[in-house]
């Protein structure tokens, strides 16, 4: 599965940031190999990286994850452009560039998920406009029209919410919300997100939103390939937890799924952030874990295939949802 970009080098240079929220009980150090790397990608980019705490802004959601997005919106018009990451995403080949995912086209890009049907809610690179900053806001406030089931917080509401401003009035729209409403498990709320998504269908380009296909985004989780990584295909790594660290075993590993609640790291050594400078994009890496493209792309297609069967096999649960009451 190739990487895309159609990004055209601009006239001027953009100010472009970098952005991670944390919340005040959350300490750095639970995510400390993939924020340094994000740091030391920024320094070596000359990009802003921004790690900022939820308190500091004046954003009252009481869902952590709501409120981020509010002060992604307070952020935004100090800059050109942000990408916007959860903390445990993790650079592993710092000579990508954002504007390769970027596109004057739209204010807002998205990618979907690789291990479900669900467009990823905490990553997109956003623009600086009127548009972007009006998105965010409201999203951010639809905290306040969740459902009293299972919801999945901003992952689930960012479903009926793209549907809502792409095909305003739809009716099939309406349909899939009264799933969403409805919801009562994860089945359901899986069943919801696939609702929307066929409703979406295969198209990327929506208007001022784009939301790129599997493994075309800048960054995938780690874990749907054993940690297993190359760089020409890859940019960021997704579920980078210290806790979750282990020890890269000394077999040869396969480009297969393992259990998600655990990762390797690439990187040969620590990272130390004063080492970092504009330019200096040559990392070492633990070369157990660096793979054959062609073999990773095979790997990831075949797992894309699988979720898009396991995708048709949940939408059956519709009917049975839209029958409670």
């Amino acid at each position: 599965m190739q990487q895309e970009g159609s990004w055209q080098q601009p006239s001027k240079h953009q100010k472009i940031g970098i952005v991670v929220v944390l919340t005040n009980d959350t300490n750095p150090k639970d995510y400390e190999v993939a924020l340094k790397s994000v740091e030391c990608y920024a320094k070596a980019q000359n990009y802003d990286f921004q790690l900022v705490v939820d308190s500091n802004y004046s954003c009252h959601q009481t869902d952590k994850f709501f409120r981020r997005h509010c002060v992604v919106s307070h952020i935004l018009p100090h800059y050109d452009a942000l990408l916007f990451i959860d903390a445990d995403h993790g650079v592993v080949n710092p000579k990508r560039r954002i504007e390769e995912f970027m596109n004057p086209q739209f204010d807002l890009t998205f990618y979907d998920r690789f291990f479900n049907w669900e467009v990823m809610a905490g990553s997109y690179i956003v623009k600086n406009s009127p548009y972007s900053i009006d998105f965010l806001t409201e999203f951010a406030n639809f905290e306040q029209k969740l459902p009293k089931g299972a919801h999945g917080s901003d992952n689930g509401a960012i479903h009926i919410f793209l549907a809502d401003k792409i095909f305003p009035g739809n009716l099939e729209v309406d349909t899939c919300q009264e799933v969403y409403y409805k919801s009562g498990n994860s089945d359901d709320l899986a069943a919801y997100t696939g609702c929307i998504r066929g409703i979406l269908g295969s198209r990327t380009d929506f208007g001022n939103i784009r939301i790129m296909k599997k493994g075309t985004g800048w960054s995938r989780d780690d874990w749907l390939t054993s940690g297993l990584w190359n760089p020409s295909r890859d940019f960021m790594l997704h579920g980078w937890k210290t806790k979750q660290l282990k020890d890269s075993p000394n077999e040869t590993l396969k480009p297969i799924p393992m259990s998600y609640d655990q990762w390797y790291n690439p990187l040969a050594g620590p990272i130390v952030v004063g080492r970092c400078f504009i330019g200096n994009t040559t990392w070492s890496y633990s070369p157990r874990l660096l793979a054959d493209k062609r073999q990773l792309d095979d790997a990831l297609l075949n797992y894309a295939r699988k979720i898009d069967k396991e995708k048709a096999k949940i939408l059956g649960r519709l009917p049975i949802i839209l029958e409670k009451t």
